[in-house]
């Protein structure tokens, strides 16, 4: 991947921090309750009855609209929507079939995870991912009014997504060291992967730390999947001569930079939000 400007800043801010890549996030175990719901009347619903993309499932039938207040360059609404057994008095469940992570704001009401697909349950069970936070894959109930919530991009988060998921499209298809056999016990390729969407979420963090704005996210991607001496690059490599030693042929280092580089440019339009300053609001009604 060529060196643009918005890499250079993200790797000088670095170079300056030091390697603390648990900011803030360690791989221990989190819980995914949102909060406490005990003693509320609203049923949970653990597992949503027959619920299929984009439909509402038949616990909260009604569509919601969505509204929106942003600035330009925010991310889409695709794969986000909202659904409800009761327009007026709520509760919501909000379903994230997109790319980005979402930051559930409801003050003083209580909130719960009530769905979540197998990629979101592995991480979870392994980084400290915010409580609040709505990944992809995941749904949340809330209670509360339709007007009672917001959502707000969660941009350091979206960050360490998308450099996850530059991660799963480097495995290969077939073989011993593959998406699924990455999020199997303490596979060391998943190890390499949480440590690749840490990396990542840590340029943004030290690279926001910058008066100028511009260039955070997609630099962090960039830099995370390069040449560059990072914990990335150190703990794939690392992975790599453990599945050798037991007799896996891995997607080597050099080999993944390019298929992760790949993935990134062809969402670069999509992941295009990361770098532009302000904090878009999701509303209902």
């Amino acid at each position: 991947m060529g060196v643009g400007p918005a890499r250079d800043r993200v790797a000088r801010v670095a170079r300056g921090t030091g390697w603390v890549v648990s900011v803030a996030v360690a791989l221990v175990l989190a819980s995914t309750i949102l909060g406490g719901c005990s003693g509320i009347g609203q049923p949970v619903a653990a597992d949503l009855t027959g619920h299929r993309a984009g439909v509402c499932p038949p616990e909260y039938p009604k569509h919601l609209h969505m509204t929106r207040q942003d600035p330009a360059g925010a991310p889409p609404l695709r794969g986000l929507h909202a659904c409800t057994s009761d327009v007026r008095r709520g509760p919501v469940l909000l379903v994230n079939e997109g790319g980005t992570v979402w930051s559930t704001v409801a003050p003083g009401h209580p909130s719960r995870l009530v769905e979540h697909d197998a990629q979101v349950a592995w991480l979870r069970s392994r980084v400290a991912v915010p409580p609040a936070l709505l990944l992809p894959g995941s749904a949340v109930l809330v209670w509360a009014r339709p007007g009672q919530v917001t959502w707000h991009p969660n941009r350091e988060w979206s960050v360490a997504w998308a450099s996850l998921e530059a991660g799963f499209q480097a495995l290969a298809a077939h073989g011993r060291d593959t998406p699924q056999a990455a999020v199997v016990g303490n596979a060391p390729r998943g190890q390499a992967l949480i440590s690749c969407a840490l990396t990542a979420y840590h340029f943004f963090q030290t690279a926001a730390a910058d008066a100028t704005p511009a260039g955070d996210g997609l630099g962090a991607l960039e830099l995370t999947w390069s040449a560059s001496a990072t914990p990335c690059a150190a703990d794939w490599s690392h992975a790599d001569k453990l599945l050798s030693l037991r007799g896996a042929t891995p997607t080597a280092w050099g080999t993944a930079v390019a298929r992760a580089d790949a993935w990134v440019n062809r969402s670069r339009a999509a992941l295009s939000w990361l770098d532009v300053p302000g904090v878009p609001t999701v509303g209902l009604r």
